[in-house]
């Protein structure tokens, strides 16, 4: 085993690892500020920030990045997709704020080898809300609970008590812009509020083998295959920018947003004729829209 894996699955992370230019992303968050003050609805606001490489041709080039693969693959192996993407973005002085979780505990997936690279945008330091890791966690399974405030931007609250965590031992993960971080799927994790006067901006992708398994009634199947072949074909392929535009997937990212609504919906209800009265409604965008506005959805 190299030294890189096995620091990795000793430690669950690798940190400070060099993938873009401090220019490039630079470029990249002013470009995302300016679309944010473009005039968006509320649930544009929303649903982009996730499954967002099927949304902005920058996260789609992200995904298939050189350096990023190259890292990744001394994890996984050669055989991987990109099942997710999100944007953690935090305004200045926002209460934002990750409810420290576990991923695999809730993802479902069939087998221990999952990736999560977060990639810092803008800065991310302590005063700004950086990722906060519990080093070598990933050896344990914690107890979660839902945790609902307005201010949490996890979709269903995920999080680990603070009597069952060791305050002394979290570690703050410091990026420069273009720096990223490589954790295991099953380290404790999360983020605090920022605090400081400049944005805290944010890209996380993550990373499954293709052999692994997603529970599809909680999640979309969907996956964008990035390195080596896919004999297993557990996924539903999802299309990149090297053989389609970016219309084209912004409108499975369209379609995969509302489906995932839908599997929420019907985890509230637990009725599926309900289900499919509620989703009549919300397959339109100013009712999503409406809709985020009164949860008070950030």
């Amino acid at each position: 085993m190299s030294n890189f894996k096995q620091n990795f699955f000793d430690n669950g992370f690798i940190t400070k690892l060099r993938v873009l230019s401090e220019n490039e992303a630079s470029n990249i968050c002013d470009n995302y500020l300016k679309y944010l003050s473009s005039g968006i609805n509320k649930a544009e606001s929303i649903e982009h920030k996730t499954k967002s490489h099927l949304y902005f041709p920058w996260a789609n080039e992200i995904i298939r990045n050189n350096r990023i693969l190259e890292y990744v693959e001394q994890i996984l192996g050669p055989n991987f997709v990109c099942w997710n993407s999100v944007i953690f973005h935090k305004y200045p002085s926002s209460k934002n704020f990750v409810s420290m979780h576990q991923d695999q505990n809730y993802w479902g997936i069939i087998h221990d080898k999952a990736i999560s690279v977060q990639l810092a945008i803008s800065e991310s330091k302590i005063e700004n809300g950086c990722l906060r890791i519990l080093p070598s966690s990933h050896r344990s399974d914690y107890s979660h609970k839902d945790l609902i405030k307005k201010d949490n931007m996890l979709a269903r609250g995920q999080s680990i008590s603070n009597d069952d965590l060791n305050q002394d031992k979290l570690k703050n993960i410091e990026l420069d812009p273009g720096e990223c971080v490589l954790f295991h799927g099953n380290i404790v994790h999360g983020s605090m509020p920022n605090k400081s006067n400049k944005h805290r901006f944010c890209f996380t992708i993550r990373f499954l083998t293709t052999d692994n398994k997603i529970k599809k009634n909680l999640y979309y199947n969907h996956a964008t295959l990035v390195k080596g072949t896919d004999q297993y074909n557990f996924f539903q392929k999802e299309d990149s920018l090297n053989n389609s535009n970016i219309n084209k997937l912004k409108a499975l990212h369209k379609q995969l947003i509302i489906s995932q609504i839908e599997k929420y919906v019907n985890l509230k209800l637990r009725n599926n004729i309900f289900t499919k009265i509620v989703m009549f409604f919300l397959k339109f965008e100013p009712i999503r829209s409406f809709y985020y506005k009164v949860v008070n959805k950030a």
